[in-house]
């Protein structure tokens, strides 16, 4: 992904600490529970509120000690009290057994369930988190839209994208009137992750038409990220140009507005907008550097000479490849031969290699030397780089002939061609001009 528009999409999930758990009431039936079970649960209710939760386990523990029973509690209620208190102690291990058996003494048991749930997502087993929460949808009677919710992003973030997109529709289709705009977040995240990019093209666009602030912004480039995925460049073109006049003084419009009229091949627009760019906000190295080449491709050299000098100056001192190094010097030289100034190019040349002792670089020089009718000077510098092994040694030692043979130095010319003949990029045009030196020989 290019990095020129980077789109960051945040999941939105509830927090753990959103879902307290349930308190310990009694049981709707309760003229059918045992009076022992209801007195017990009087008495932990009056330690709960207390916040005495551990004073509520005795009671319980003690209680269970005088039952036949060895289970740690013989009413789901009774249960669902101890789970409680365990959980508000962070003794998640407890408290999980606790419902377990509360759910083992009645499966529909949908208090139990959601409290199970909350202990999976407060120790980050989401996957267990996700499928407590479904159950918990399930047993509720109205059907709780946040149970089915939970569960949905329960399943994204355990990795079950298709799971979480299943249950994001059903709960929006099934309950059209409390999704909230924090629930289609998360399904377009889902469809995001699925990588459904025309599935969730219109999702975000709604969701932009319903945030605000930073918010808004950071849909809008996901909404552009979509499209340049999608290869809908067009809409990517069209929304970052109205993005780009609603907030003229918002850098990543326009940063985006480069980078997908480069991915269109439209140059010279690309290089009016990042123009644009650069009086809004500082360009980095990396822009500078597409600033320069755009002008240079766009036959702008003064400019492209202009920043690639600058980018040679701030990179002194710097850790930066000699590779790097001579890619600048060479389009600096460039820029400096479109304008017919050899005589920089040179001066750059001599400046930034002074010893001569890059091969690259004196070939470059040896092109500037012929180029400006400097055809000794030109000789000796492509021979030098040939005899340095540069990596275009057979071009070197060609053009070293044609140079000698341009000051009428035959023999070093033909002795040069018979090196370039050598190489088989060279061999041909090298023959030739033997055969061409052997021919005016004979005249």
């Amino acid at each position: 992904m290019n990095p020129i528009l980077k789109t960051v999409i945040v999941i939105l999930i509830f927090t753990a600490g959103s879902l307290t758990p349930l308190e310990t009431t009694l049981a709707q039936d309760d003229q059918k529970m045992p009076v022992s079970i209801q007195r017990l649960l009087i008495k932990v209710r009056a330690a709960m509120d207390k916040d005495d939760y551990a004073a509520a386990v005795k009671l319980i523990q003690a209680d269970q000690t005088k039952s036949e029973s060895n289970a740690p509690c013989s009413h789901p209620t009774v249960c669902l009290a101890l789970g409680n208190c365990f959980l508000m102690q962070k003794k998640m291990t407890y408290a999980e057994s606790a419902y377990l058996t509360a759910l083992s003494l009645d499966k529909n048991y949908l208090d139990a369930q959601v409290n199970l749930a909350k202990v999976y997502t407060d120790t980050n087993r989401t996957a267990k988190a996700g499928e407590a929460f479904w159950a918990a949808y399930q047993l509720s009677d109205p059907q709780n839209p946040k149970y089915l919710y939970y569960s949905a992003v329960m399943a994204l973030t355990d990795g079950k994208t298709q799971t979480a997109i299943c249950r994001f529709e059903s709960l929006f289709s099934t309950h059209p009137d409390q999704v909230t705009r924090q629930w289609r977040e998360n399904y377009a995240n889902a469809l995001v992750t699925a990588r459904q990019w025309k599935k969730a093209a219109p999702v975000i666009r709604d969701l932009i038409a319903q945030s605000k602030g930073e918010s808004r912004i950071k849909w809008q480039e996901a909404l552009l990220q979509v499209y340049l995925t999608i290869n809908e460049t067009g809409k990517a073109l069209d929304l970052a140009g109205t993005l780009s006049r609603q907030a003229p003084s918002e850098a990543r419009w326009w940063k985006a507005l480069v980078h997908i009229r480069l991915t269109r091949g439209e140059y010279a627009n690309a290089f009016e907008d990042l123009i644009i760019y650069s009086f809004v906000t500082p360009l980095t190295r990396q822009e500078k550097k597409l600033f320069a080449d755009l002008s240079l491709q766009l036959n702008i050299p003064a400019r492209a000479a202009r920043m690639y000098e600058t980018l040679i100056t701030e990179s002194a001192g710097k850790k930066v490849s000699p590779n790097h190094n001579r890619q600048m010097i060479n389009r600096l030289v460039c820029a400096y031969r479109q304008m017919g100034r050899g005589d920089k190019a040179l001066a750059v040349l001599n400046r930034l290699d002074p010893q001569a002792g890059n091969p690259e670089l004196l070939l470059l020089k040896g092109d500037v030397l012929y180029e400006t009718k400097n055809y000794k000077a030109a000789d000796k510098a492509f021979r030098t780089a040939a005899l340095k092994n540069c990596s275009q040694k057979g071009q070197a030692w060609l053009m070293a002939g044609y140079a000698a043979w341009q000051y009428n130095d035959l023999t070093a010319s033909r002795s040069a061609f018979e090196q370039a003949a050598q190489f088989k990029r060279q061999r041909k045009d090298a023959l030739a001009a033997i055969a061409q030196l052997k021919r005016n020989s004979r005249m």
